[in-house]
């Protein structure tokens, strides 16, 4: 499903498969997707820790290939720094949905920033924080 959004951010999930061939299935269509995105496309910082996290703890890439698809990514969209006020935030926003801090802290980032769409895998996380979340590959 493609919904054409004004302003939205991509969660570090779709990066992963960005650059792991692994599942070949998904990693095509999110190439494909990539290459269809003409809209203002953001990042927050914490999805690009997560990346280089999932990257380096899973083995899906050298440490080089990970800071060269960080460059990518750094020049392809744009990447929102989050701050302590996002931290307040995300702990107000998963008080009633504990264990979803990180995914509360990538809103809170989102909300500030006026950010319309998370497109993820991760749906039904991100609406129980009152995120807007389209699933590209589906």
């Amino acid at each position: 499903m493609l919904i054409e959004c004004n302003r939205f951010l991509i969660d570090s999930n779709l990066l992963i498969y960005f650059a792991d061939e692994t599942d070949s299935e998904k990693h095509s269509k999110v190439i494909d997707w990539f290459e269809s995105l003409r809209n203002d496309i953001f990042l927050s910082t914490q999805n690009i820790r997560e990346f280089a996290n999932v990257c380096l703890s899973r083995k899906l890439l050298d440490e080089k290939e990970i800071v060269e698809f960080i460059d990518v990514f750094s020049a392809r969209f744009i990447v929102l720094q989050d701050n302590f006020i996002d931290v307040k935030v995300a702990i107000e926003l998963c008080k009633n949905v504990p264990g979803l801090f990180w995914d509360a802290n990538i809103a809170a980032v989102m909300i500030r920033n006026k950010i319309d769409y998370i497109y993820t895998e991760n749906v039904k996380d991100f609406k129980k924080l009152g995120i807007k979340a389209i699933n590209p590959l589906k």
